[in-house]
């Protein structure tokens, strides 16, 4: 239970801080292109921390890592109150993104070093996410939110505090190898293609959804469709063939986003968000089980899922701002779909079963 309170925490905290990151950049000033950019370096400081601290787990103590990153986080969550321009909101966003990165993969060592069921514990994160969303539409006020977001990380530090050690091999990493990347791209590259167009969806989706008719409660009980029906599908997927289930995940990928594009108003967006839910659901749970199976440096190589995600979130937010601003939001989704068909075909080609990797 201590393990899940925490992926909940932790996972509500994110998203109830990100999700009107949109909104209160463009109520600053800030062009969608410019949006963009905002989220991207967010992105791209995740990406850093997660890649340097995902090797960092297979060496150092977890659960002192652990620690180490919720204390940061939640410092840094608070801090978001005192961004008063597009400028400051980037530069605080991009410390929240080094300080979210620390933690994952010391996390998913806890989980595999207990022989907890991958799955259950990512839903727990899912149903954090629709806390997240649905809080954040109650609370409205971006200065509360991030203060919320903030308290939620403090408590998920108490309950990291008395979690006994546990006791997973140390291994010998070189941080500049990257033999785990080459060993495993038929994971991380049609992954990466997917996720870049669906954070490009997520970046101008609340902008979208107010062009609906939406307003703040509407946006945050929408987005938590998703990873309400997440915590139901995740639960579920022990024991399937994860070669097919990542599989199912870019098909269904790319059903998501074409019934994105001909809503006339937000409440038909529903539907889509139960296909979105279910997608990221096994492309997410079925990726991470087959790294873990694959690979013996398991904390570099499920934690590169985390960098992977975090690459997406420099890339979506560019290609989701420039190409609203230049041809208007259902484009995004057009090439969400193509992206989500990329990755479908280098899945069905490359996607084999493959032996443990030394």
């Amino acid at each position: 239970m201590r393990l899940n309170s925490i992926q909940f925490f932790t996972s509500a905290s994110m998203m109830m801080s990100i999700i009107f990151i949109p909104n209160l950049a463009e109520e600053m000033g800030a062009t969608y292109i410019q949006v963009g950019i905002i989220m991207s370096v967010y992105g791209a400081c995740l990406f850093f921390s997660t890649y340097i601290f995902s090797k960092a787990a297979d060496v150092w103590n977890i659960k002192k890592l652990l620690l180490f990153g919720l204390a940061c986080s939640a410092v840094a969550y608070f801090l978001q109150i005192f961004a008063y321009d597009p400028l400051s909101l980037a530069l605080l966003r991009g410390l929240l993104g080094i300080c979210v990165g620390m933690y994952p993969a010391a996390f998913i060592m806890h989980v595999h070093g207990l022989k907890r069921s991958i799955g259950k514990f990512s839903s727990f994160g899912a149903l954090g996410w629709a806390l997240g969303f649905f809080g954040a539409g109650l609370i409205g006020d971006l200065d509360l939110i991030f203060l919320v977001s903030s308290l939620m990380v403090i408590l998920s530090f108490i309950i990291a505090v008395r979690m006994p050690e546990v006791q997973v091999n140390k291994i010998k990493v070189n941080y500049f190898s990257f033999s785990t990347i080459k060993n495993n791209w038929s994971i991380y590259l049609p992954f990466f293609i997917r996720h870049t167009g669906a954070v490009g969806c997520w970046t101008i989706f609340p902008l979208y959804m107010v062009s609906l008719g939406a307003d703040r409660f509407w946006i945050g009980l929408l987005f938590a469709i998703n990873p309400v029906v997440q915590f139901l599908i995740m639960r579920r997927l022990d024991g399937w063939n994860m070669e097919l289930v990542v599989k199912a995940g870019y098909l269904l990928s790319i059903l998501a986003f074409i019934t994105l594009v001909p809503a006339t108003i937000y409440y038909h967006i529903i539907p889509s968000m139960f296909l979105v839910a279910i997608s990221w659901s096994f492309l997410f749970v079925g990726s991470t089980e087959l790294l873990l199976m694959r690979n013996k440096d398991k904390a570099t190589s499920a934690g590169y899922i985390n960098s992977v995600i975090a690459l997406s979130m420099i890339t979506g937010p560019l290609l989701g701002g420039t190409l609203s601003g230049m041809f208007g939001f259902t484009a995004v989704f057009f090439v969400a779909v193509g992206l989500s068909f990329v990755s479908l075909m280098i899945s069905f080609t490359s996607l084999t079963h493959r032996p443990v990797h030394d």
